[in-house]
């Protein structure tokens, strides 16, 4: 019994389900070609049905052509309507039936778009396949929408030619339209039907109602390449096809995932499966910068009311144009600057197009860089002649003008000299060629448009033409035939006034600003930034030049931070720069490599020694300079604060540096000063001095290469293996090098909780004043002054300006 009632539901199964999917009438050849005899007949005005060629079994592959031959076509824009993959992918050609059938109603969309488009249609490229087979490809194996053949591809790409044309009468009918048309915009349409069904499958080749694929817009799943390049035109048909009810698959966005490329290939499985490949709809982008678009039908309502969304592009203004039209007019671009095709019309446009479109990869764009407020531009060269004029920076006197009256650095071209030198290629323009630039402002005044440095008129024609779109001011100039340049050189300049004031720049919280001087520095800009005194990127130093009839003396300043932080720039949280500049004194601040740098280097100990000899050479490159800069390199002081100090006592007590026997003509500068002026530095970097005077010491270790996550980690061990590097003390200590001829040192320290005395235990070991005390007590001596000042010394109270002031002047 239950063998029977099993058999019985397998018998009934297939009868339920095709009571609730019934099948769908297939459209027969005869139907087909009977329905657009019948549309020929039935609007004989604006319906022309012709036959491209013969497909197999001498099937004509028609075109129908709708538009409203009592509008001229000179202004009609062309989109091209085909079906590349009819045949089993059936309802691409039935939904290019059912919008071939909206286009010939009385819609007014429809009767708008005849008037002002033409709209070919080819419903069924491959008629073999829709009617008979079933199957993609042709009856000699070629697939019409890939270009594969029986083996390999059928196309030339770099010639955009076929291989064997006899072989794809079907695709050289497309072909042939789009040679002839030079269409504004290609939709291959396609869509569900038997294409997975195996032969033993087909039975009575129908679809059943309720048959569906989910609805893509835009683009293939297969070939990310097949899309529109502004995607607003895709969503401005998905939106259509969605007030009708129909939704779209978003490809990549949907999925979320991002594209391959080749170095992303590792990643294979998490990117998206499409790849721009060549399929036959490129060929009218490659030859006429047409724009492509691929669709998946469903419904064939869906189709109508997605494509009734891409009629309405093409019959008004696009988002940032003002004349009616697809957003196909840009052949060249770099960075926001664009070169555009030229034309009062469609057709005019169209040919320039074409033109332009198939010489442009030879054309080279530049604009003024920095781009500033207040000034545009943009430079084109077309020939080799114009190209070179560029790296000559041979323009014309008003051009000139114009770039010396702004802050730019450079014309910054999209190509090195050597290849704009190299170049040999000369466009040949023969119908007119436009340029367009954007401002960021909606009413700018006072618009001063040149080409060539010659001022423009307000003329669409033979001038230029603004106006406000998506965001910004929109600047076209057009150069119509009989003005194009005969060198080939086209300069645009636009200087103008902007509407409103914007700021530039963000800034660090009040807070922040206040700690770091932020408004002092921005007062007192150095007359040079970051000049370089060695190879590695720390290397630099900011240098502020004062004016004086005479060579000017120089602090030379060190910042601080445990040779492992802050930067130069901690300057202005010390010393009054400004006040130094009016007393005629120069002031030098200088980075260096910190002590990771020599870490992650090799056999580089202690690592001490990196910073220490950065601030030598940063001296020794400043006196380089003193004729340059007007300084008197006799007269010196080093400054610093904390390590920055240290540093400073380093090169004040050892001997002179200067190597007279060096290739280096750097090398030769002395290493001397006349005096230094400290805060709170360590004069010895000796573990054993640093005990006996405070007991509590901790600093100095990192600077030898020990490691941890406290100081008192790193001093530890240094002090334990001090005899393993008595040698780098004797180097790398400031006070190893105490002598007779030092210069005096002025130390300040701005905190102090206690009168110093050596062997107490200090609140701040690392910056007490019993350091100072500790090199007062080498130089006393030896005869060098050695002045220490601290809150408890009850003297009048001062600081390292009045101090740097008092030795330079």
């Amino acid at each position: 019994m239950k063998r029977f009632i099993l058999a019985l539901c397998c018998l009934l199964s297939p009868l339920l389900a095709q009571e609730k999917y019934p099948p769908m009438h297939r459209l027969t050849w005869e139907e087909y070609v009977g329905t657009l005899a019948f549309w020929k007949k039935s609007h004989p005005k604006v319906a022309v049905l012709e036959s491209r060629a013969l497909s197999g079994q001498n099937m004509p592959v028609y075109l129908l052509k709708i538009t409203d031959p009592t509008v001229k076509n000179t202004d009609k824009q062309v989109c091209l309507v085909t079906t590349l993959h009819s045949g089993p992918e059936r309802t691409g050609t039935t939904g290019a039936m059912a919008f071939a059938e909206w286009c010939l109603s009385d819609d007014p969309l429809a009767v708008e778009t005849r008037k002002k488009q033409i709209v070919l249609i080819m419903p069924c490229v491959n008629p073999l396949a829709m009617f008979y087979t079933d199957r993609f490809r042709n009856e000699h194996g070629v697939d019409p929408y890939t270009g594969n053949g029986r083996v390999g591809k059928l196309w030339d790409v770099k010639s955009l030619s076929l291989i064997k044309p006899e072989d794809a009468p079907e695709l050289a009918a497309v072909l042939s339209v789009i040679d002839e048309y030079k269409p504004e915009v290609h939709a291959d349409l396609h869509g569900t039907g038997l294409q997975e069904y195996a032969p033993e499958q087909l039975g009575s080749r129908q679809m059943y109602h309720g048959q569906i694929m989910t609805e893509v817009t835009g683009a293939a799943y297969s070939n990310y390449a097949l899309r529109p390049w502004d995607w607003r035109v895709t969503e401005a048909m998905i939106a259509a096809g969605k007030e009708a009810g129909f939704p779209s698959d978003r490809f990549e966005a949907d999925a979320q995932r991002t594209f391959w490329g080749p170095e992303l290939a590792p990643l294979g499985k998490k990117l998206w499966h499409g790849m721009p490949l060549f399929y036959s709809a490129h060929y009218s982008y490659a030859k006429y910068h047409t724009m492509v678009i691929t669709q998946e039908v469903a419904w064939e309502q869906s189709l109508v009311a997605r494509m009734k969304g891409l009629m309405k592009i093409g019959n008004e203004a696009w988002l940032d144009e003002r004349r009616a039209g697809y957003p196909v007019n840009r052949m060249r671009h770099f960075v926001g600057h664009y070169v555009t095709a030229y034309g009062r019309n469609a057709t005019e446009l169209r040919a320039s197009r074409e033109e332009l479109w198939n010489q442009q990869s030879d054309f080279a764009l530049g604009f003024l860089y920095p781009q500033t407020v207040g000034r545009e531009s943009l430079v084109v060269a077309t020939t080799s002649a114009a190209k070179k004029m560029i790296v000559a920076k041979e323009f014309p006197e008003a051009v000139k003008k114009f770039i010396q009256s702004g802050p730019e650095l450079k014309v910054a071209m999209e190509m090195p000299d050597e290849q704009l030198l190299a170049a040999t290629a000369d466009a040949k323009i023969t119908h007119g060629i436009g340029f367009r630039v954007r401002l960021p402002y909606r009413a700018p005044t006072k618009l001063d448009v040149r080409l060539n440095g010659r001022a423009l008129k307000p003329v669409a024609a033979d001038g230029y033409e603004s106006w406000f779109a998506d965001g910004f001011t929109q600047v076209q100039v057009n150069v119509p035939p009989q003005k194009l340049a005969a060198d080939g050189l086209y300069f645009i300049t636009c200087a103008y006034e902007p509407d409103e004031k914007r700021p530039n720049g963000w800034m660090p919280p009040a807070e922040v600003q206040k700690a770091s001087l932020t408004a002092t520095a921005d007062a007192t800009p150095a007359t040079f930034v970051d000049v370089p005194y060695g190879n590695h990127f720390r290397q630099t130093m900011d240098v502020w030049l004062a004016k004086s009839e005479t060579p000017s003396p120089v602090v030379f300043y060190i910042h601080g931070g445990g040779w492992g932080a802050q930067d130069k720039t901690d300057i202005h949280q010390h010393l009054d720069v400004r006040a130094f500049l009016n007393a005629g004194i120069s002031v030098a601040s200088i980075n260096y490599r910190f002590l990771a740098d020599a870490n992650a280097a090799t056999k580089i100990t202690p690592p001490l020694q990196w910073p220490l000899m950065d601030a030598a050479r940063a001296l020794q490159h400043l006196r380089s300079k003193a004729a340059e800069w007007h300084l008197d390199k006799t007269r010196i002081a080093a400054s610093g604060v904390s390590a920055g100090g240290c540093s400073s006592l380093w090169l004040a007590m050892h001997d002179d540096m200067a190597d007279a026997e060096s290739a280096d003509p750097i090398a030769h500068e002395s290493t001397r000063l006349i005096a230094t002026v400290t805060k709170a530095p360590q004069p010895s970097l000796d573990p054993k001095q640093l005990v006996e005077w405070i007991p509590n010491s901790e600093y100095g270790g990192h600077a030898f290469g020990y490691v941890g996550k406290t100081r008192k980690e790193t001093f530890a061990p240094f002090l334990a293996n001090r005899e393993k590097h008595l040698a780098d003390l004797r180097e790398w200590s400031p006070m190893s090098h105490a002598s007779a001829d030092d210069p005096p040192a002025f130390i300040v320290i701005a905190k102090e909780d206690k009168p110093p005395v050596k062997g107490e235990v200090q609140t701040d070991p690392t910056h007490s004043a019993v350091l100072g005390l500790m090199l007062q007590d080498v130089l006393g001596p030896l005869g060098v002054k050695c002045e220490v000042r601290h809150p408890l010394d009850g003297l009048p109270e001062t600081t390292m300006q009045e101090l740097l002031m008092k030795e330079l002047r």
